[in-house]
C-alpha cells in the first residue's frame, strides 16, 4: 500500500487507540525529564522531554519518520479523546 501520509497521520488514524492513547498523555504528564519509548504494531513512539519532541519512526518504512513538538502531540491526542 502506497500512502503520503506522515508517519504521525498515520499512526493517529490507524494504530491509536483509547488504551495507547491515555499511556501517552500520561507519559508526558509525569515525565519531567529524560526519553520515554512506546512500540505500537508499526510505529515507534519516542518522547523526549529534553528536547521537547515526540519522534514516531514507521517500522515497515525507515524512510518514514515524523518529529512534533510534545505540545503539538498532546493537543493531538486530547483532540483523538474529543472525538
Amino acid at each position: 500500500m502506497v500512502t503520503n501520509r506522515s508517519a504521525l497521520e498515520e499512526l493517529l488514524a490507524h494504530e491509536l487507540d483509547e488504551s495507547m492513547r491515555s499511556e501517552l498523555l500520561e507519559a508526558m504528564h509525569r515525565l519531567q525529564a529524560g526519553v520515554r519509548e512506546f512500540t505500537s504494531n508499526t510505529f515507534n513512539i519516542r518522547l523526549d522531554m529534553d528536547a521537547s519532541t515526540a519522534t514516531i519512526d514507521d517500522e515497515l518504512d525507515v524512510d518514514r519518520q515524523s518529529v512534533v513538538s510534545l505540545r503539538e502531540l498532546r493537543s493531538l491526542l486530547s483532540d483523538q479523546e474529543a472525538e
